[in-house]
């Protein structure tokens, strides 16, 4: 038995020195270091298997290179940590380009057909022009989803969605995250589906989130019919029901941002069964991220009484109260709070909302390298690489958000008259040409959603005591984890609030961003 060993470990041993050499031998001097590990290309692929965004960090704090080189079997990573780096990276967007990895991942994980997967592919990066599906899209959706009319509209059907769930509550005990992600679900799919909103069906809300855990087995294209079958299934079964609803032209009584991506991809020749797989993908950046950023958001609120006694007392000041007539000559009171208001008035609401985003996401920002490229005049990238910029080395900077405090959650971090933090650090939403265009939609409902619960009701951990739960078990590709193990709480209606009050989410005419990141100050 111990020569058995001995030969493994001598194996073993002989394997990384050569994967050594060969590293070595074809590293080019002018790119960024490596990240050196014991064993070349596998150790880095076991490391982020097991430690996902974490990995980088560590690598971080081990280094402190503003950019290094991770080495995996067939391919290479650029890892960006520095400040400048991450500016001059979202300067070349053309060089370092994302779309060709965005019609990559759709065609993989909405598992479209040929004809939609070439018409996708063609012109991808705008290299012949300002044409083609890709190069297109963002500009088509930025009308619908910018401050406006439009986005408007669909803020109006999400405040009356989230304003009628939280009516509906009374005193019981339930699971708060899958709460939140029930009422998150149905406000924001209404508000973009409109009258035939496929997920009225509970068979299709259950689909959505089967199907979320077989995306990473999708991207690889690793048998996913068998090793995601329930995640296949899933997806399969949403493409009918999106089919369905196409056909019997439900976009059209829905918001003009389900309009506008029909109309783009009919005009680009799209067949419809691939117009529904579209969707599918398109409702991962629909709701993947909101139902965890608005659970993060009212664990926090809640588990810190100043954080709570102060967002509530901003509110209360912007509520509008009259007296309306009910049946016979009874009258009851009405209160009314008013979005626009809320995102001009409550600073330290926001505050804790961008706070929540910047200690729980994780989402990494990444471009291919279309040709090779020296990086601000130093680094060598070489075409066909990943250059990727994550968020959590950005959000635990010492050097950008203090080393007193990075790890801790402070509501008021984000407060204009706070010490300023490193605004190109808050990657919350990505940034540069990837910003997500959909954070001023998403940023409303969450507001909303917090705004009325903290307003009218109490929320008390079954076990006596908040805990924040761990995210061990979340997947690589979320850009916001979702918890391990959900709290059990019991919510109760505020001491003193009357019974009899009626309440409403009003969204007024507003053309003003919110200044939720950088690119939006």
């Amino acid at each position: 038995m111990s020569d058995i060993l001995a030969i493994l470990a001598t194996v073993l041993v002989a394997s990384a020195g050569c994967l050594h050499l060969f590293l070595r031998y074809t590293q080019d001097a002018r790119e960024p270091p490596m990240a050196s590990t014991i064993f070349p290309f596998i150790g880095p692929m076991i490391n982020l298997s097991r430690k996902k965004t974490k990995y980088y960090v560590g690598l971080r704090d081990k280094y402190n290179l503003p950019i290094y080189t991770l080495r995996l079997p067939g391919s290479r990573l650029y890892i960006v940590n520095s400040i400048s780096l991450i500016s001059a990276v979202q300067r070349q967007f053309k060089t370092l380009a994302f779309p060709p990895l965005e019609a990559k991942f759709t065609t993989s994980i909405c598992g479209t057909s040929k004809i939609a997967h070439d018409i996708l592919n063609t012109n991808v990066n705008g290299d012949e022009g300002f044409w083609g599906y890709s190069v297109t899209f963002y500009k088509a959706i930025h009308t619908p989803l910018a401050p406006g009319p439009e986005l408007d509209a669909m803020n109006r059907v999400m405040a009356q969605k989230v304003s009628a769930s939280v009516d509906r509550l009374e005193e019981r005990v339930v699971g708060l995250f899958e709460f939140i992600r029930h009422e998150i679900t149905l406000a924001t799919t209404d508000s973009v589906y409109g009258p035939k909103n496929p997920f009225k069906d509970p068979a299709i809300v259950e689909s959505f989130w089967t199907f979320l855990p077989g995306i990473m087995i999708f991207i690889m294209g690793i048998f996913p019919t068998i090793l995601a079958r329930k995640s296949f299934q899933a997806r399969e079964f949403m493409t009918q029901a999106f089919t369905r609803y196409f056909e019997e032209g439900g976009h059209n009584q829905g918001s003009g941002l389900i309009r506008t991506r029909y109309e783009h991809s009919t005009e680009h020749k799209i067949p419809i069964e691939d117009v529904a797989r579209f969707e599918v993908g398109n409702t991962i950046a629909l709701l993947a991220n909101t139902s965890p950023t608005a659970f993060w958001m009212v664990y926090h609120l809640y588990a810190s009484p100043v954080a709570l006694e102060e967002c509530r007392q901003e509110l209360s000041s912007i509520i509008s109260i009259e007296t309306i007539a009910m049946e016979g000559e009874e009258t009851a009171t009405l209160h009314t709070l008013d979005m626009s208001q809320v995102k001009g008035s409550c600073p330290i609401l926001l505050s804790t909302m961008q706070e929540a985003l910047r200690v729980h996401g994780v989402g990494v920002s990444s471009r291919v390298v279309m040709e090779d490229h020296m990086l601000d005049n130093k680094y060598l990238l070489k075409k066909g690489s990943t250059v990727m910029i994550p968020g959590v080395v950005q959000h635990t900077s010492s050097s950008s958000w203090g080393s007193a405090d990075v790890n801790g959650f402070d509501h008021r971090r984000f407060l204009p008259k706070e010490k300023r933090h490193q605004p190109v650090a808050f990657r919350g939403f990505g940034g540069g040409t990837t910003l997500c265009p959909g954070r001023h939609f998403a940023s409303t409902e969450i507001l909303a959603f917090a705004a009325l619960l903290i307003l009218r009701f109490e929320l008390t951990p079954v076990d006596g005591k908040w805990v924040c739960p761990n995210t061990d078990n979340s997947s690589f590709w979320e850009t916001m984890p979702t918890p391990d193990q959900d709290i059990r709480v019991k919510i109760s209606p505020r001491t003193g609030q009357d019974k009899r009050a009626r309440w409403r989410v009003l969204v007024s005419d507003s053309d003003k961003a919110m200044p939720i990141s950088v690119e939006d100050l």
